[in-house]
């Protein structure tokens, strides 16, 4: 599966190694996760507005661990690497640190969305060298040893700043009443937020109140291809429904197919907006708007699809629990 989202990776990653415990679930709130739209009219999937408090309260929900966030915004960022430093010092072995930094300030991992700065969450552990930590990035799938220095100049960073410490050796597997009620809370049938942002961002630059700047539209939508591959977390729902319910693989991937579809239709807007960027062809915004519509349609579609696989599950459960 395609990890989509640092934070969420980070904590599931335990989830994944412990048997009998499903990490799927908690991927249902990534598809409609919380991002940004600034005053200008810019997209950011990272901004001082955003926080993580729900993903906080429903790994709980879910899995029985409490998150403890270390990082305190009223501390300066010494105070702050203090804390981390003491945090990997005395960790025990169940204790997982998490940590905000720049990833572009490490050129040697991948960047793949080319941006600067890139706040992204990674774990870390000390080692038997005092100048070197362990990094490990399940969204990146990377793990490897770097130089403490240098990852403390990407935390130092004053674009980034987060962390997170957590112990795993409480998980519980979720119940059936918990998936369902966060499943609820996060399929938003009557709205894609993501899209109706771009809409609205979009029109800012044609005719509202940054239309002097549209040459500045393809800056305002840099960030989409960070978002976008949240769509992914789709997969994962499917996935987790479809294995209980037994159904056959080629409808699955079916469903997959829609939501690469899904995922390349945002590329397909942002080259869209660059030309119109470039040329300030008017008529090139009608495409833009006729793409949109049809992401709307789409995901609209998608979410219809894994709320029937919902319903056939919880089916299949309340027979379970009769039978018990």
């Amino acid at each position: 599966m395609i990890k989509v989202h640092c934070f969420v990776s980070c904590v599931c990653e335990v989830i994944k190694k412990t048997k009998g415990v499903d990490h799927r679930p908690y991927y249902f709130g990534v598809w409609d996760a919380d991002f940004d739209v600034l005053d200008n009219g810019v997209l950011k999937y990272h901004s001082d507005r955003i926080d993580h408090h729900f993903f906080q309260t429903w790994y709980e929900m879910l899995y029985g661990i409490k998150l403890y966030k270390w990082y305190d915004e009223e501390q300066s960022k010494q105070e702050n690497i203090n804390k981390l430093q003491r945090l990997l010092e005395n960790k025990s072995p169940h204790q997982h640190v998490m940590v905000m930094l720049d990833l572009s300030m490490l050129p040697e991992r991948e960047n793949k969305f080319h941006q600067r700065p890139f706040p992204h969450y990674v774990m870390l552990e000390s080692t038997e060298n005092e100048a070197e930590w362990f990094m490990y990035d399940p969204d990146f799938r990377w793990e490897g040893i770097l130089p403490k220095e240098r990852i403390l100049v990407a935390i130092q960073e004053p674009a980034v700043g987060g962390g997170y410490y957590f112990d795993s050796e409480t998980i519980i597997a979720p119940t059936t009443e918990t998936v369902k009620a966060y499943f609820n809370t996060c399929i938003k049938l009557h709205c894609n937020p993501m899209t109706e942002a771009i809409t609205e961002i979009i029109k800012g630059y044609i005719v509202g109140k940054e239309k002097e700047s549209m040459s500045k539209l393809p800056t305002a939508l840099k960030q989409l291809p960070v978002l976008a591959i949240r769509k992914y977390a789709y997969e994962h729902a499917f996935a987790f429904f479809w294995e209980a319910l037994g159904h056959d693989e080629k409808g699955f991937e079916t469903w997959c197919d829609e939501i690469e579809r899904l995922v390349n239709g945002y590329t397909t807007i942002q080259y869209r907006a660059m030309k119109l960027a470039m040329t300030q062809d008017l008529l090139l915004a009608e495409d833009i708007f006729v793409k949109l519509e049809e992401q709307n349609l789409l995901e609209f579609k998608i979410k219809q699809g894994l709320q029937a696989c919902f319903q056939a599950w919880l089916i299949l459960q309340h027979k379970k629990e009769v039978m018990l």
